[in-house]
């Protein structure tokens, strides 16, 4: 067992103390904050008897000589565990083991979910949770054997004595009949703790997601370019956009933009969908009125807005006159307006700009450098390598192409090079970065759209080497 496999979530939680229910259906009550603070430390002290028994990996767990014990067979052992285990606080035993990130995210949910105010969680992360008569703790082993999903057996140990009071004792079930728990958490898990990564980084992060040893061993880098002065503009238009995402429907909103490429600012009105975390800055992937950067570009449409860009917002109400876009339309269509007709339309074509047309490019790497950097390595669900400079010239005989002779003999040539085909969006950024980045050991093939925007760069950034500097 580990801690990952017991992480003190609100399900759990209210699993151990269900009278915790009652409080999260009615957080307004009179003295119902004061009664929460105590509920949530007998539930820890419950969580960390739980873990006592049954996970191994603890440091304070639990073995005993007989099936049968007491609540002063577990209590002796436990001391012997734990020094001072009566000073240590609700923070001190829940939370050494975990991340930062979950710690965070486990406190907010406390607030939300029970209406706790900063002082009352202050409060509560520093009660010293085994300040408990041996009475309590006794009554908790047996209140644990009594639960919907018991964690405990209690047996009976004078039945035929009818003269004294009953004496019980508790057996540990199996671990796998215990874990129920903390597994099926329908708000709360500790793999949808990493549910925002839309690739399989998560595996990694889900296995170093505790500390070890007491030693946070996974890290995560990631670059945010936006000025410090912003981010917390940007945090807070974050945090406004999770209560409107609570809201149903949701409602479109009048935003205050500056486009970068057109160096203008503009009011759009937009359907907001979901923040995403690309190539170092946050955008809000929404659908409405957008920066008409070309011609034959629609007005209305997908966009992917920098959240730092943002300068002003107001939620607007679905009868707003003149929106550009039909209520009706997302309202009974919600699966063509959500996270995953983004994400499913990302996987289609390389590129943040979803919502830009798509097309197929054949790529020629130097074989050397492909079987060193390319071919053990997963760019986009579409970057796929031929098994042969054959199989490049059956795909370019297939296609529509203005120069296909040029194209096939110059594949001749080249024969022993790596070829790649890949699906991408056009005029995308991230195409052009990746491209510059493989610099010399990659050629574009076709389409020649993007051959000569790649010449055009090479020949513009060739001009400025031109003169020696020394």
């Amino acid at each position: 067992m580990s801690a990952e496999e017991f992480l003190p979530t609100v399900h759990c939680l209210e699993t151990l103390v269900p009278e915790l229910l009652q409080v999260s259906n009615h957080p307004s009550a009179p003295t119902q904050s004061k009664n929460c603070l105590t509920l949530l430390a007998c539930d820890a002290r419950r969580w960390v008897m739980i873990r006592s028994l049954y996970d191994r990996d603890s440091h304070f767990f639990i073995e005993f000589e007989t099936e049968l014990f007491n609540c002063a067979d577990w209590l002796k052992k436990f001391k012997e565990k734990v020094d001072h285990y009566k000073t240590r606080s609700f923070s001190d035993w829940l939370f050494p083991e975990y991340t930062e990130s979950f710690t965070n995210q486990f406190i907010a949910t406390l607030k939300s979910r029970y209406t706790l105010e900063g002082n009352d969680i202050d409060k509560l992360l520093s009660t010293a949770i085994f300040s408990a008569t041996d009475r309590t703790l006794r009554n908790h082993l047996t209140q644990l054997s009594q639960l919907k999903t018991p964690f405990l057996e209690r047996q009976l140990i004078n039945p035929q004595t009818t003269t004294k009071k009953p004496i019980h004792k508790f057996r540990k079930r199996s671990t796998a009949a215990i874990l129920e728990p903390f597994t099926t958490d329908p708000n709360f898990s500790y793999a949808g703790t990493l549910g925002f990564f839309t690739n399989d980084v998560s595996t990694i992060a889900q296995l170093l997601f505790t500390k070890i040893n007491g030693e946070q061993r996974l890290f995560i880098h990631h670059d945010y370019v936006v000025k410090e002065e912003l981010r917390e503009t940007s945090a807070d238009l974050a945090d406004r956009l999770k209560e409107i995402w609570q809201e149903t429907p949701t409602p479109p909103l009048q935003i205050a933009y500056h486009s970068a490429s057109l160096n203008q600012t503009k009011n759009y009105t937009i359907y907001p969908v979901c923040l995403y975390y690309y190539q170092r800055a946050y955008y809000l992937c929404a659908f409405g009125q957008r920066p008409h950067k070309t011609a034959t570009q629609a007005p209305v449409g997908w966009y992917n807005y920098r959240l730092e860009r943002i300068s002003k917002y107001q939620k607007l109400p679905w009868d707003t006159p003149d929106l550009p876009f039909s209520k009706s339309e997302i309202i009974n269509h919600p699966e063509n307006y959500a996270p995953a007709y983004i994400q499913q339309e990302l996987d289609a074509a390389y590129g943040f700009d979803f919502y830009e047309k798509s097309d197929l490019t054949l790529l020629r790497f130097d074989a050397d450098f492909a079987q060193r950097y390319i071919d053990n390595s997963f760019r986009h669900p579409t970057f796929e390598k031929l098994d042969s400079y054959q199989e490049a010239l059956v795909l370019i005989e297939h296609l529509n192409l203005p120069n296909p002779r040029q194209i096939l003999a110059h594949i001749h040539t080249y024969s022993d090079a790596a070829y790649y085909a890949l699906r991408y969006r056009h005029q995308d950024n991230t195409v052009i970065m990746r491209l510059r980045a493989w610099g010399p050991k990659v050629e574009v093939m076709f389409p020649n759209e993007l051959r000569q925007r790649m010449r055009q760069d090479i020949e513009q950034t060739w001009q400025f080497y031109q003169k020696t500097m020394t």
